[in-house]
Formats: C-alpha cells, structure tokens, sequence
C-alpha cells in the first residue's frame, strides 16, 4: 500500500512539472518584449533604410505607419524572420516624411501574438535632385528654372559669374510651387553659371538636398535697331551657312560682304566654328563692322539633329568668339534639324534659332540666275532666306539679288533685327523661327 501511494505521488509530481513546463512554454512563446532602438539607418531621395534590435522568440516584425489624415498608425509590411532587424523603403519620392512604429510578433498554436508597438521614429528620404536651366531671354535678364517639387518647402539658387562660385548670389524662395527666378539689370553677354537645391523643414530645421548640376548661360544683348531701319515698310532676311570661306581669290564670303556694304544692307552669318582661322578672322570682323550678325553652325557640321551635342554649340561659340572678339548671338541647326538637346543648349548661350521660308538650294544648282529667280519668286515681307556664302556662284547671285530687293522696297536686315522690327520684341533665346512670326520647333 505504501509503494502504491509513492508511485502516485511520484507520477502527480511528473504530471505537475509536466503542466507547469508547458505552461512556463506558453508564456514564453507568447511573451514578446516592445522593440526598441527603432532608427533610420541610412537615406537617399527614393530609399529609407530602417533598423532595431532583435526581439528573442519573435518570428518577425511588423512596421506600421502613421496615416496623415487620421493619425492613426496602420499596418505596411511584415518582415519575417527573429534575426532580420533591417527593412529598406524604396522607390519613393524625395522629401518624403513619414512616422513609424514597429512591433515584433510570434505564431503559436494557430495563434497569432504582438509585442506593444514601439516608440514612434520620424524618417524621411533626401530632397531630390534639382535641374536647375539658366536662360537669358530679354536684355540684361537671368532666368533659371527648375521643375517644381511635391514634397519641397522652398528652394536655394545660386548664382555667380564664377565657375567655382566663390563669389555668388543667392536666392531662396519658400514653397514647393516656386519654379523660377529673375534677376535682372545684369551686363550683356556675361555669362552667369547656376545651380540650386531644394529643401524640407523637419522639426524647425532645413534639411537640403543635392546640389543641381551646374549650367550656364549668357545675358542677352538688345538688337539696336539701326537709324535706317523702318519697322512699316517691308523688309527681308539674307542668311548665309557653312562659311567662312577660306581666303583666296574670288573669296565668297569677301565678295558677300563688299556687295551687303555697297547697298548699306545687313545679314546673318551662320559659321562652322572649325572653318574659322587666322587668315578669314577679318571676315567675321568685317560683318561686326557693318552691323551684320555673327551666327553658329556648330563646331563641325559633322553631327544633325539629336547627335548634336551641347560641346558642337558651345566650342563653337568659344572659337567664333576666339577670332572675332564676339560670340554668336543666333543659331542654325545643321541641315535644320532642330532637337531638345539643341534647344536647351541655345537657351543656355542666349541664341534664338532661324530656320528658312526661303530655301534658294544655291547648293545644288551652283547656278547664280537659279538662286537669284529662287529668292525673288518666292520672297515675301518678313522672309528668311537661305545661301551658303562658300560658294562664288551664290556671290554672284547675291551681287544682283540684293539691289533688286531693295529697288523693289525691301530692306535687307539681319534675322534678329527682323523679329525685333515686325514684332516689337526681342526674340527668344531656344526658340526657332521659321519667319518673322512663325516659330517651329518640331523641324
């Protein structure tokens, strides 16, 4: 009887420790501690990287974020596993701010348990970067633009006639929906180099993004209208390509010039940069001298439409400018083939952009009558002409052409002065005129 109650005893004390070592293991595995050193580890402008310590028995952890328009934190993501204390928020916009929370939890027994949620932790991505497009559309102005940002609460420009911008200006403008600057009474044809940066405001303090590219453009010029200039009587634009022409006998461009002079008339030159050299720099000199208009072909002519790069306008600009002593105030596409890379490069220098109404193809015919029956079939008040000056037969058809047009009341004027002359205003740098009015930049 005794060792019967000592083995009951014995199997009572099993059955307890039993029960008392399963319950001991519920509340273990149940028991989750509130996870803690929840912080922002890293950020660019479209990832936030997030991190906090381990939670012993949690088979994961849920982030949960708080609801600006109720306040309320609700469920995002889950993060499986006890030992991945790490989670990237990606693809999202610069200048997000957001508050978040993180619990850990465990699965028992087709039970789900959740630690308390964390203590709150404000994160946010870096302001995106800026594209910040200097232009110079009226005489003395700077404008820069950028395209505006959600999330910005203002933005910083700067500006200075240094590369290095070790002397500059600066702007800065509150608001997300600021999208441009103006400043004005500057020197014309200095060129003023800019760039800018957006920023949001956390807890009283500014938060910057990266710094924009930096890109440059020349303050415009005025077209002075000349004395003899009428704006009511009509008037035509003589436009010469591809020169100057090389010196030597019979010189095209020389040619061009003496007959434009004689007659008291004007043209725009559009010259390929690599043609200009020491022994034809009087060409340029001479065109400045009698008021005509010193245009830009790109360096080479080598490159049309969208292969021609923002280097092809601006060395170009920087070699005419070597010679002459000016740099280009207008621009010709190579074969008039216009893109957006062309575009923003001539806003960028102050350079409207002429096309043609008139196409004498003095290329093609080499015929002094054909280019000469072409203009004057075809011209009409406020017209853009093209000719090529390399070409002696296109000397000898402009030696006729331009006293028939002016007996036929024509003034012979440059593009910009016709623009400004039909229009009553300047025209506009990146922009590309077709005539006086019509402007295409789809060619």
């Amino acid at each position: 009887m005794v060792k019967k109650i000592k083995v009951l005893t014995c199997l009572a004390i099993v059955l307890i420790l039993v029960i008392g070592g399963i319950s001991l293991g519920v509340v273990n595995a149940t028991d989750l501690k509130q996870v803690e050193n929840l912080k922002m580890a890293d950020n660019t402008d479209s990832t936030i990287s997030l991190c906090w310590k381990k939670v012993k028995n949690a088979d994961g952890y849920r982030l949960f974020v708080e609801n600006k328009e109720t306040n309320e934190f609700e469920a995002y993501k889950d993060v499986e596993g006890s030992d991945n204390c790490k989670f990237d928020l990606n693809e999202i916009e610069g200048g997000s701010i957001y508050r978040i929370k993180i619990a850990a939890f465990r699965e028992f027994r087709n039970k789900e348990y959740i630690s308390d949620l964390s203590e709150p932790v404000t994160v946010y991505s870096m302001p995106a970067k800026l594209d910040v497009v200097p232009s110079s559309e009226e005489e003395g102005i700077l404008l820069a633009k950028w395209t505006v940002q959600k999330n910005a609460a203002g933005y910083e420009i700067l500006y200075s006639k240094d590369q290095e911008f070790k002397d500059y200006q600066q702007q800065e403008l509150e608001g997300a929906d600021k999208n441009m600057i103006s400043v004005k009474d500057l020197t014309p044809k200095d060129v003023y180099f800019t760039k800018g940066r957006s920023y949001i405001v956390l807890d009283g303090q500014k938060i910057y993004g990266e710094w924009s590219d930096v890109n440059n453009a020349a303050i415009k010029e005025k077209v002075v209208m000349p004395e003899n200039l009428d704006p009511d009587k009509p008037m035509v634009a003589l436009t010469f390509d591809d020169g100057p022409s090389y010196a030597g006998e019979n010189n095209a461009t020389e040619r061009i010039l003496n007959t434009l002079e004689k007659h008291g008339a004007r043209a725009s030159f559009f010259m390929v940069g690599s043609r200009v050299n020491d022994a034809n720099a009087y060409l340029l000199k001479k065109e400045i001298e009698i008021g005509c208009e010193i245009g830009n072909h790109t360096l080479t002519h080598e490159r049309y439409g969208k292969k021609v790069t923002a280097n092809d306008i601006c060395k170009s600009s920087e070699r005419i400018k070597q010679y002459c002593g000016k740099a280009p105030s207008i621009f010709r596409c190579p074969g008039g083939m216009m893109s957006s890379a062309i575009q923003e490069e001539c806003r960028k220098e102050g350079m409207p952009i002429a096309y043609w109404s008139v196409d004498t193809e003095d290329w093609k015919s080499k015929n002094p009558k054909a280019i000469y029956d072409a203009a004057m079939d075809h011209v009409y008040d406020g017209a853009i002409i093209l000719m090529h000056e390399i070409y002696p037969t296109t000397a000898d058809a402009v030696e006729k052409l331009v006293p028939a047009l002016i007996e036929d009341g024509y003034q012979v004027v440059t593009v910009s002065e016709l623009i400004v002359a039909k229009t009553g205003k300047e025209p506009q740098a990146g922009q590309q005129y077709v005539d006086y009015e019509t402007i295409n930049n789809n060619t």
